[in-house]
């Protein structure tokens, strides 16, 4: 039996194909969800619902668990992970983008860890110093397998059809993160940025679900409706509602796409997206605090992979670069670094059954 450990989204997305995979070879698997991985999936598959975590082990009996990271952990990863490896089980760490196994303060290390890339891998043997190498398997991730053979044409199509956008605006997606920091400023200095620019576009929004589940907590309610009024400041062109489409729907129908480090951001690079991440010096020191030291910036910029502005000018002037097809760098970069062979998934699941006794 192998036991898979959820709690964020975008964690529990990475693991679920590899968990269809495991089970077609007759590979018995028990899924255990908290937090806002069991709010988001709890009516398309079926879960153990948060509880003790001893007791947990008691009920499953596995003989290896699977932990994806999580940005603000509970019982997953890291008290799963420890009481596991109390009860000589072993471990295996999912990530599910660079260095989200930062978010975390380790106890004890897991035995293996799937990444997406080499940039990755060697984030991980930079936070845990000795770690050994061979442990260290980069599998890319199965979210990503999807965007193997899709055609981003009738999806813009699509998008413009069912949201009824008739204008020949560009469409911008603005796609929210987890964390509250950054996205106030970031948000505040696009809409300042396009009141600014000389021709008006569509702007999408969508916040991360943390802020709109019927779960979520009078606090992220709050900042939801700072963001909600953030954006009835945009004077030049119009703020599109977008609810009658899917989140990756969105995706890949826009034209461009804004962000700070959502993997929403790195979904439009395996579309081929012009990209363009917000990252003011208040952001980057928030971020290198969240990633306890790892890392100031988020890699697409890194990679070459999408333009980067720190200031509204630089917003304007990155929006024009684009306008103009000044992609042609970036596209190259995404297309070194984001491949998707649709294989992703299988070799998470390989890699874990080397762990698996």
């Amino acid at each position: 039996m192998i036991l898979f450990g959820l709690r964020d989204v975008g964690s529990g997305n990475a693991c679920l194909p590899t968990v269809e995979i495991l089970k077609d070879k007759g590979i018995p698997i028990s899924i255990y969800a908290e937090g806002p991985a069991y709010q988001r999936f709890k009516d398309k598959f079926l879960f153990i619902a948060e509880c003790n975590t001893d007791d947990l082990l008691d009920f499953v009996r596995p003989s290896l668990v699977v932990a994806t990271s999580a940005q603000i952990g509970g019982t997953v990863p890291i008290n799963l992970i420890n009481k596991a490896k109390q009860r000589n089980l072993p471990a295996v760490l999912v990530e599910d983008i660079w260095s989200s196994h930062s978010a975390s303060s380790w106890d004890i290390l897991p035995d293996g860890v799937c990444v997406v890339d080499e940039f990755a891998k060697n984030l991980i043997l930079r936070s845990w110093p000795g770690y050994s190498e061979s442990h260290i398997h980069i599998t890319g991730m199965p979210v990503f397998d999807k965007f193997a053979n899709i055609q981003t044409e009738s999806t813009k199509h699509k998008l413009r059809e069912v949201l009824g956008l008739c204008e020949d605006w560009p469409v911008v997606f603005f796609p929210g993160v987890g964390q509250v920091w950054g996205m106030t400023q970031a948000i505040s200095m696009l809409v300042e940025a396009l009141n600014n620019f000389d021709a008006p576009m569509y702007l999408i929004f969508r916040a991360h679900p943390k802020f709109t589940l019927s779960s979520a907590s009078n606090e992220c309610r709050q900042i939801f409706a700072e963001y909600q009024e953030i954006l009835k400041k945009l004077r030049i062109g119009i703020i599109a509602d977008s609810n009658k489409l899917t989140s990756d729907e969105v995706n890949a129908g826009s034209d461009i796409v804004v962000g700070i480090n959502s993997t929403m951001t790195v979904e439009a690079c395996y579309l081929r997206k012009p990209v363009l991440i917000i990252w003011t010096p208040e952001i980057s020191k928030s971020f290198l605090e969240a990633t306890h030291g790892t890392l100031a910036e988020w890699p697409l910029t890194n990679l070459g992979a999408s333009l980067r502005a720190g200031t509204i000018p630089e917003i304007k002037d990155c929006l024009q670069k684009i306008i103009n097809g000044d992609t042609t760098a970036m596209l190259k970069a995404q297309q070194k670094h984001f491949q998707a062979d649709g294989l992703s998934g299988n070799r998470i699941a390989k890699a874990i059954l080397r762990y698996y006794k």
